[in-house]
C-alpha cells in the first residue's frame, strides 16, 4: 500500500508541475537537477521531459542513479520513460533496477523501460531476467515484468 501511494503521490506532483511549470531554457532546467531543493529537481525532470531534451540525458541519469530521495527518482525514471530515445535510458533504467533498493523506484524504472519500447536491448532482458530473480516477492514488479515479457513478444 505504501508504494502505491508514494505513487500516486509522485503522478500528483507531476500533473501539478505540468500545470505550473516555468517557461525556462533547457540549460537552467538542468541546472535545476543540482538544486538542494527536492521539488525543484523534480520540476526540471519533468519539464526536460516534457520537452524532450536529449541534452539533459546524461544530467538525468547522474540524478537518477545519485539523489537521496526516492520521489525524485521516481520522477526521473519516469521522464527518462517519456524521452523518446533508445538504449541510453534503458542502459540506465537497468543498472537502476539492479542497484536501487527502493521497489518503488524499480517498479518506476521498469515502467519506464515498457514506455520506452526497447524491446531489443539487451539491457531490458537483462532488467527483467534481475526482478524474477531478486524482486518476484513484490506482486507490483512481478505484473510489469509480466507485461514487458508479453510487449517483447510482440
Amino acid at each position: 500500500m505504501k508504494k502505491v501511494s508514494t505513487l500516486v503521490l509522485s503522478l500528483l506532483m507531476i500533473s501539478s508541475a505540468i500545470l505550473g511549470a516555468e517557461n525556462k531554457t533547457v540549460d537552467e532546467y538542468r541546472a535545476d537537477l543540482t538544486s538542494e531543493d527536492d521539488q525543484v529537481v523534480m520540476d526540471a525532470a519533468t519539464a526536460l521531459g516534457q520537452k524532450k531534451s536529449k541534452d539533459a540525458m546524461d544530467d538525468l541519469i547522474e540524478v537518477i542513479k545519485t539523489h537521496e530521495n526516492p520521489q525524485v527518482r521516481i520522477r526521473v525514471a519516469d521522464t527518462l520513460g517519456r524521452m523518446g530515445t533508445k538504449e541510453q535510458p534503458t542502459n540506465a533504467l537497468n543498472d537502476v533496477i539492479q542497484n536501487d533498493e527502493d521497489n518503488a523506484v524499480v517498479y518506476a524504472a521498469l515502467l519506464a523501460i515498457l514506455n520506452l519500447g526497447d524491446f531489443g536491448n539487451p539491457s531490458a532482458e537483462e532488467a527483467i531476467d534481475f526482478c524474477e530473480q531478486n524482486k518476484s516477492d513484490d506482486p507490483y514488479i512481478t505484473d510489469v515484468v509480466k507485461r514487458l515479457r508479453e510487449a517483447m513478444k510482440k
